[in-house]
């Protein structure tokens, strides 16, 4: 049986609109890549779960949650709130409720969000708000976890990766973030993704054997 360090890594990856890979990279094609700025995934493994970082999103305070139509979208206002009703897991900054927890569910989503689509939202929304100052910070350590991401070596079948979550908590504030707060709120499968679970009494543990490599 293969033997893990005390803390099990998953490894941290960067994601933005300029990556053809990603959904985002298609809402830049639409709307460029100006819009865009700003906007930016850090994904917990190689596919899932991601983490969506935006930038602020003014008077949200005014009208929660905002009534959406997809048809209409143009600016970055529109792309960032239509965006957030799509992704699971979404950071935003917004001084007034910094440091809360708030979750829409996908028949408040059903209810107040417009689109040609047929489809109906399925999955709830989390949003985690952070202050301005915060996002500034994440925004950088983000992008310089980019840069380490092209540092990434494969040596025979084993990843080689300068971005593991552990190493990172070191000097960096957003796996931290992450780690403490996004984590505990990850749907059984999002966890299973990056071998944890939650036990009987709600408390995330691992779902393999760790050793003492």
């Amino acid at each position: 049986m293969k033997n893990y360090k005390k803390e099990f890594n998953y490894i941290l990856y960067y994601s933005d609109s300029k990556n053809e890979q990603d959904d985002l990279h298609y809402y830049a094609e639409d709307f460029g890549h100006e819009k865009m700025r700003g906007i930016f995934k850090l994904t917990l493994g190689l596919h899932f779960p991601e983490i969506l970082f935006l930038p602020k999103i003014e008077n949200l305070h005014e009208a929660w949650p905002p009534h959406f139509d997809y048809r209409a979208m143009q600016s970055t206002k529109d792309i960032c709130i239509g965006l957030l009703y799509g992704a699971p897991y979404t950071v935003l900054p917004y001084n007034e409720w910094a440091g809360t927890v708030r979750t829409i569910e996908p028949q408040v989503k059903n209810a107040i969000v417009q689109s040609d689509s047929e489809s109906a939202f399925t999955d709830k929304s989390t949003l985690f708000f952070i202050s301005e100052e915060e996002y500034e910070i994440y925004k950088l350590e983000a992008q310089n976890i980019h840069q380490l991401n092209l540092l990434e070596e494969y040596r025979e079948y084993e990843t080689i990766s300068k971005t593991r979550t552990e190493d990172l908590e070191k000097f960096m504030k957003v796996p931290v973030f992450i780690k403490e707060k996004i984590i505990p709120y990850l749907n059984d499968r999002d966890l299973y993704s990056i071998s944890r679970k939650k036990d009987e009494n709600g408390k995330i543990i691992f779902t393999q054997t760790i050793g003492s490599k």
